[in-house]
Formats: C-alpha cells, structure tokens, sequence
C-alpha cells in the first residue's frame, strides 16, 4: 500500500505531527506501507518517519497573517516559493504514484499549489482530506474556502473527509459541510500518539516525589512567548512552588529571554521528542491548545490550564472553551491574565485527580477507513 501524505506547514507543528500521527496509525495496522510525506515544516528533521515512510521536503514558508505568508527565507520572493513548492509537490506524487492520498486541512493546499497536482492524480489514487476538531469561526472558515475555491476543489478531487474530532463536539462548519456535501464525512474521533507511554507509570512514579510537577508547553513555540512569561510571573507569587519542566518549542523566537523563575526549580529545553511521556509523568499542565498537545493532554489524563491564542485563527479558543465547558480543562484568556489568577488555576489543577489514561481511537478509525476504500484487509493491530 502507498501513501502520500501533504502537509502545507507553514506555522507550529500541528500540521507535520498529525501527519506523523497518521502515518504511524496505517504502518502499525497494515503488513507493508510505503510512505511518502511531502511537508513544508521546516522541522521535519526533528521527527524520524514512521517505517516505510519518508520525507519529500518542500521549501518552507510562515504565515503572516490570515491568508498571508512569506518564504522563510526571506531573500527569495513568496512567488518564487510558491512555484518551486506547487513543482515539487506535482513531481513527488507523479513519480510516487500513491494509492492512497491524505491532504491535512487546506483543500487547495497553500495558496492552491496543491491544485495541479490533484488534477493530474492518478486515476485509481483514493484522496481524503484530513481536517481537525476545529478549523477556526464558523463564518471566518466559510468565507476562506469560498475564496480559495475549496468546497469546489473537495467536490471535484475527494472521495472521504476524515474529521478527527467527534460528531457532537466538532465545529458547526464540519456538520454544515456533511450536510451539504456529496463527498462523505467521517467523524473519526481523536487522534492520539500511537504507541504513547501515558499509563499507570506515570503516577506512581509522581507519588514517590516530594515536590509536585507541573509541564509548560508552548506547542510549535512561534507565539508561545507571552504565556511561559505569564507562567513564570504567576510562579513567583507561589508559596510552595513546584517543579517546573518547560518546554519552549523549536520556533520560539530567538534570543531566549532569561525568564525570572523567583528561585523556583525549573528547567527550559527548546525541544521534547516524546512529550506524551513527559505529561504521562506530570502533576498539571500549562499549555496552548493546539490540536496535538490537547490530544495528548486528555490521552494522559493530567490536569491541565489552558491559555489559547486568539488570532490568527479562533481555534484553540474554541477548543478550549469546548473542553473548559464539558469540565475536562480549565480555560484561561491570555489578554489581562494576572499572575494570582493564573496561579489560583494552577493550584486547582494540582489539587485535581487525576483521569485514567486513555488512547484516542482516530487512528484505528482512519485505518478502518483506508482499507474501505482501498478494498484490502487489516492484518496487523
């Protein structure tokens, strides 16, 4: 079986580590895959493919604004990007000739360099694309693929929508687009880490320690630098502070500050390979509330505070407003957030039980999917 996965990436990590994520799901449930991974993140290197997969990389680009991008390197003009990326993703498909093609969140790919090369597709190929719980605003989305050309693009070159979310939870665009849509509409569920670590370990490793654990995480790390601020304030008004393990991300903007902790014990790395292990291993949680990082967070059961961002999408607010209302996270605005707030939220977190582990079950149901429409059999869990 070969797969093609397209992952445009051109801000955080999100979009390669889903990609990741279901690229790991088919390889674990499937005798013999052969994977291509044709993405813009120029972090690619940090994430070793699953077996069978490789990597086609594109040059990257970073979003700007809503709908806007530069190349990043920024010698070169984003035309001259755009065109070299929309080549190289038509000739990696063409020569790759997959049977199966995942396209992650954008219909027309970035700025619709994607489109040339779902035209040219194989004929036999089978192309789904892959949308997370949340897009962002309702109307905000609907007028961006209006614009884009993308309810056409899905109704001329999909065969399925995989929505990793939940049919009850995900955004209204998502069940508005199942109800209009003659392309079908899969709610697959949450898609967690295969083969994450996030069991009874964890706590009874952290029952054995004397001062409690609390993990920051920035996700990707490009707008993560105000909250791990906020964080560090609010831990200089804690009377008993915990242990800190904060995790920038590799597009925190260079130079790193010297955050001012108040002597607390804390320690900054720029990267976490395996961070489903590192929260299968904490007391609470401070965090964004991308995709990926939310997923693994309710993977592991761990308390947690999020503080999402707000633009250039609604996304993570809507997020983790959801999960805030459903009682499964507490939710905090980053605009006006005072040290004793943020602290007050943290010691509830800590004061918390814990959940029991669980594995989100979006991969399977991809799995499920892919041999449906590939006509062949599962043979391996």
């Amino acid at each position: 079986m070969r797969v093609a996965l397209y992952s445009h990436d051109s801000f955080g990590l999100g979009h390669l580590r889903r990609c990741l994520k279901l690229a790991s799901a088919l390889a674990a449930r499937f005798t013999h895959v052969e994977g291509l991974i044709v993405t813009g993140s120029p972090w690619s290197r940090l994430f070793q493919p699953p077996k069978g997969f490789r990597y086609r990389q594109l040059m990257p680009v970073t979003k700007t604004g809503p709908g806007r991008y530069r190349a990043r390197q920024v010698r070169i003009p984003f035309s001259e990007a755009l065109a070299a990326r929309t080549a190289a993703i038509s000739s990696a498909l063409r020569d790759f000739r997959p049977d199966l093609l995942l396209v992650d969140n954008v219909p027309c790919g970035l700025a619709g360099e994607l489109l040339p090369a779902l035209e040219a597709v194989d004929a036999r190929t089978r192309t789904v694309l892959v949308l997370r719980d949340v897009l962002d605003a309702t109307d905000a989305i609907h007028e961006q693929w209006s614009a884009a050309g993308a309810f056409e693009a899905v109704e001329n070159h999909y065969d399925e929508i995989w929505v990793f979310g939940d049919s009850d939870s995900s955004d209204p665009f998502h069940r508005r687009l199942s109800e209009t849509s003659e392309v079908e509409v899969v709610f697959c569920g949450l898609l967690g880490s295969p083969g994450s670590r996030a069991n009874d370990l964890g706590p009874r490793r952290l029952a054995r320690r004397k001062r409690p654990v609390v993990v920051v995480t920035g996700g990707g790390g490009g707008d993560a630098a105000e909250m791990i601020d906020a964080y560090a304030r609010a831990l200089c008004t804690a009377a008993s502070p915990p242990e800190s393990r904060i995790v920038l991300g590799p597009d925190f903007p260079l130079p790193i500050p010297r955050f001012d902790f108040g002597g607390a014990p804390a320690t900054v790395t720029r990267f976490c390979s395996d961070l489903p292990e590192l929260l299968s291993e904490a007391d609470a949680v401070v965090s964004m509330a991308g995709y990926n990082t939310t997923c693994e967070i309710l993977d592991a059961g761990v308390p947690a505070v999020l503080v999402p961002r707000v633009w250039p999408r609604q996304e993570q607010w809507l997020r983790a407003r959801a999960l805030a209302d459903a009682g499964r996270v507490q939710c905090l605005p980053l605009e006006g957030l005072s040290p004793e707030l943020l602290w007050h939220a943290v010691e509830s977190a800590l004061a918390e039980k814990r959940r029991p582990a669980r594995s989100s079950g979006g991969g399977t149901v991809a799995a499920q999917r892919a041999a449906r429409l590939l006509d062949v059999d599962i043979v391996a869990a």
